[in-house]
């Protein structure tokens, strides 16, 4: 019944308010969500969000192990896998991106074969359609900066990645578009973000090292990383501010 009343809600307006988008996520069934997704095994369920303390929990365990010096990009990496954590890589979209509150999914080791695999992707829609961000893992600790503020061996090896996955992205779009074909849920159809290259849908993210890392130098280079070459430079620390902003807000 529940479901009913939503789809009648959709069907009642051109677009949803504010009041009526909360509205229809109330009334719609959780199996529905993932039944209607996209991608019904990659789906992120902002219903799950109403179980507060157990992402806490997850997210605790995170902080734990960042805070540990013999971590690494990997033992993040299996912690996140082991413990379906996956919300914590996805938070990155409260941290400038303005997508994903309609509809969030998280990919994790996104082949681009032969030679090369994101950590994760993240695809967000807004009303303008769907975006993607390219994530890569590099170190907790390590040469993340230099003293002067200036990236380290850590950020400079995510950044030398990403320009080869940016190199692959545009002659492989197609190649691309099979793979996100691959996970969709049969039947339906990829809209046309995902069948033409669009550069402005594209982004990137690099986390390393930790909030102690940056300075204001730092500071100045990811602002104008972010905003020429649409490289987001994350360190750990930012994804609990995130997390924590995700698991209050209850919508990604």
């Amino acid at each position: 019944m529940k479901y009913k009343e939503a789809k009648a809600l959709v069907a009642s307006t051109d677009g949803l308010s504010v009041d009526e988008f909360y509205q229809y996520h109330e009334l719609m069934p959780a199996a529905a969500y993932y039944y209607e997704s996209l991608f019904p095994n990659n789906f992120l369920s902002i219903e799950e969000l109403d179980r507060p303390a157990d992402f806490h929990s997850k997210l605790a365990g995170y902080m734990a192990l960042i805070d540990n010096p013999a971590t690494g990009e990997r033992e993040v990496l299996n912690y996140i896998k082991n413990n379906e954590a996956y919300f914590i890589i996805a938070s990155m979209l409260k941290k400038g991106f303005d997508f994903g509150h309609h509809e969030a999914y998280l990919f994790k080791e996104f082949a681009l074969p032969p030679s090369f695999k994101a950590d994760y992707v993240v695809v967000g829609k807004n009303s303008g359609g769907y975006e993607f961000i390219f994530v890569e893992l590099e170190s907790v600790y390590g040469q993340i900066t230099n003293g002067d503020g200036t990236l380290g061996t850590c950020f400079r090896a995510g950044i030398k990645q990403i320009e080869d996955w940016d190199t692959y992205i545009e002659a492989n779009f197609q190649t691309i578009n099979l793979l996100f074909e691959q996970a969709k849920m049969p039947g339906t159809y990829l809209p046309q973000e995902f069948h033409k290259l669009d550069k402005s849908r594209i982004h990137y993210a690099v986390v390393a090292g930790k909030r102690s890392d940056f300075n204001d130098k730092t500071r100045r280079i990811q602002r104008k990383a972010r905003d020429e070459r649409k490289i987001h430079l994350l360190h750990y620390d930012n994804l609990v501010d995130t997390a924590n902003s995700l698991i209050k807000e209850g919508n990604y």
